[in-house]
């Protein structure tokens, strides 16, 4: 008997030693992989887990231990670059989390997807994670989190050119770190806030941050952070033409990204040098570092820079006059930010799919719903003769109000869908009339360089041709956000704008037609004029009174712009020396209707769209406009807006 029972219990016993055999191995292989993170050796971090992960015995593990594993694993392949196996990981953690169940691993899930998809150029995938990611750590007053979190918010707000938001975020962080006299999080805000500084053009103050944060992390023994500090120290005397800084700076960061395979960082220091290289007229190295960045995109699938760099080849090759290998590099870079287009217009046709589908599943339900409380009050009907047509009553009356409320509904939904169909067919007008100048001059500059012979000519209509292409790069950006935002009628963000460099900012985008015409601008409003009034609005209405007066000035003519403080507002006058506007002409513009438009001074032709635009956008900017016109003086346009008080 005895024999019998130790024959069943052996094995029992052997299990459990082996359980907790496998389970001291699997804590023991942890810890070796926290040395190695501490030490930023992340192969060594994802070799130690994986193996973890592979026991036999890892699926009786305790569910958080398995959690931490997924996290440090995570943030792990994060660091080289893999982001097929961080999201992997991540996906993997939210599958046995939710936002009230283990809300920690959650919200570091959701911080480190976002930070994927920020990268892989998602933006607005990855703000929808982090803000789900920033609530569960407010939830948790974890304060150090919310600080990585917040950060990675303000990164996607400097991706999308708000460097304003971006910097207050920041600067709410740095202040938190402060207090707290936490040493790792005031160097990586003052990284951040040297960034939006180099954004904005301030180089100076941008390496003197990036410095700061970089002493701080040298301090900390922090390789791969000191080896971005590097990196953007490198990048920002790159821009102030130090090339000699610049290339010792990003050689320090490649040399420890190597050392560290902290490949992001790698892709985005060896094509900065290529372009350093590139500018010394070293063309070679510069292609050298090219390939070397889009070799290591392809190798880690962070390829957001791709087409990026395939344009700093084109633009290497045209300098060096390889116009074919430019014509090759230029096409694939098309080729890539038509794909990444493609992609971003699927996602968002996913995303109405979505909703579509989740909306239909809610009404069947209702419907459903609604069908059972039908047989309810029918058997109820049935069992209560007495209470009939009481019931009967309510119930028609319940249905009455269902009718009239779905009939509100209805009626709302359908004016919301006419107002937005009404403003979206505003908004690609406008875009069509904005771009159709631009795009124009280039195909002119183009006929142009195919038909020059001498070289100092060809270099003159590559500067202008260069110029258009990033001044129309930058409007397309703008029309297309602003486009992205207006989801039904015009939503003005209304704030402080200054007025100069709006009007700056607009005179440039036509420096090729005023060259061409040989027509001076005297922009004389003052520096310090500001107005309350929506950037993109402001904008449009500036390029089209400014086109307008640019097309009807003839050749040698003159343009002025002026800007006077008034009691409450801010009069600027727009005047040009042009051929002038019939009275019929100024009263149906400033009606708002449509003008039939004319040719310009150079045959130059028009929609009549622009003033129709700007009427619309004056009335809601709570401003006013009027035209003065003289066939001997030319046109005045007289603008009032709110001023700054």
């Amino acid at each position: 008997m005895f024999k019998q029972v130790l024959f069943f219990i052996l094995p029992v016993l052997l299990l459990i030693n082996f359980s907790i055999f496998a389970q001291h191995r699997a804590e023991k292989l942890y810890e070796e992989s926290n040395t190695c993170f501490d030490n930023s050796d992340y192969d060594c971090v994802v070799i130690k887990l994986e193996e973890i992960l592979s026991s036999s015995e890892h699926d009786a593990f305790s569910e958080d231990f398995i959690l931490k594993v997924y996290q440090k694993i995570t943030e792990s392949y994060y660091q080289l670059g893999d982001f097929q196996n961080t999201l992997k990981y991540v996906e993997k953690s939210l599958s046995l989390t939710s936002g009230d169940y283990k809300p920690f691993y959650y919200a570091e899930a959701k911080k480190v997807k976002a930070h994927v998809l920020w990268r892989k150029g998602e933006n607005v995938a990855s703000i929808n994670e982090i803000l789900e990611s920033i609530k569960s750590f407010e939830h948790l007053h974890d304060t150090s989190k919310i600080i990585e979190s917040s950060n990675i918010l303000a990164g996607i707000y400097v991706s999308i050119a708000d460097y304003k938001e971006a910097e207050n975020i920041y600067e709410k962080m740095l202040q938190i770190a402060l207090e707290r006299n936490d040493s790792a999080k005031i160097a990586e805000n003052y990284e951040y806030k040297g960034i939006v500084k180099f954004f904005d053009g301030k180089f100076d103050s941008a390496i003197y941050y990036y410095d700061e944060s970089l002493k701080i992390n040298q301090k900390l023994q922090k390789p791969i952070e000191s080896s971005i500090n590097f990196a953007n120290i490198g990048e920002a005397y790159f821009k102030m033409n130090n090339y000699v800084q610049a290339s010792n700076y990003l050689l320090k960061a490649i040399e420890l990204q190597k050392e560290y395979n902290f490949n992001s960082g790698l892709i985005f220091s060896l094509f900065t040098l290529g372009n350093v290289y590139t500018n010394q007229n070293e063309y070679d190295s510069g292609q050298y570092y090219y390939d070397q960045s889009i070799e290591l995109m392809y190798e880690t699938g962070e390829t957001r820079e791709l087409q990026l760099v395939y344009m700093l080849k084109s633009e290497n090759f045209a300098k060096r006059g390889d116009f074919e290998s430019a014509y090759l590099a230029y096409k694939t870079h098309t080729q890539l930010k038509d794909s990444i287009f493609n992609l971003e217009k699927d996602r968002h046709l996913n995303e109405i799919r979505v909703q579509y589908n989740l909306e239909r599943k809610e009404n069947e339900n209702l419907l459903l719903k609604l069908q059972n409380e039908e047989k309810a009050l029918e058997v109820e009907a049935k069992q209560r003769l007495i209470n009939y047509q009481f019931v009967f009553g309510g119930f028609i009356l319940i249905f009455l109000i269902i009718s009239v409320v779905l009939a509100i509904k209805l009626n709302r939904a359908k004016h919301t869908l006419t107002v937005a169909n009404k403003s979206k067919d505003k908004l690609f007008g406008i875009i069509a009339h904005d771009l159709k100048g631009p795009i124009k001059n280039i195909d002119t500059m183009l006929k142009l360089l195919k038909n020059e012979k001498e070289e100092s000519m060809k270099s003159e209509y590559f500067k202008y041709l260069d110029q258009t292409v990033h001044n129309l790069i930058d409007l397309t950006n703008q029309l297309l956000s602003w486009t992205f935002s207006n989801k039904g009628d015009f939503n003005f963000n209304i704030k402080n704008l200054d007025l100069k460099s709006i009007s700056k900012d607009t005179v440039g985008l036509f420096e090729y037609e005023l060259s061409s015409k040989n027509i001076s601008v005297d922009n004389s409003i003052p520096e310090e004029i500001k107005v309350l009034a929506d950037e993109n609005a402001l904008l449009t209405i500036f390029r089209n009174i400014l086109s307008n007066a640019i097309k009807f000035t003839k050749n040698g003519g003159n343009i002025n712009l002026t800007a006077e403080p008034k009691d409450d507002s801010v009069q600027i006058i727009i005047s040009d020396s042009g051929i002038g506007m019939s009275a019929n002409a100024i009263e149906k513009a400033l009606q708002g209707k449509h003008v039939n438009s004319s040719s310009g001074t150079a045959n130059e032709k028009g929609s009549g769209l622009g003033f129709s635009i700007i009427i619309e956008f004056v009335k809601k900017l709570n401003g006013s406009l009027d035209i003065k016109s003289d066939p001997n003086t030319g046109t005045k346009v007289m603008l009032q807006l709110p001023k700054v008080k």
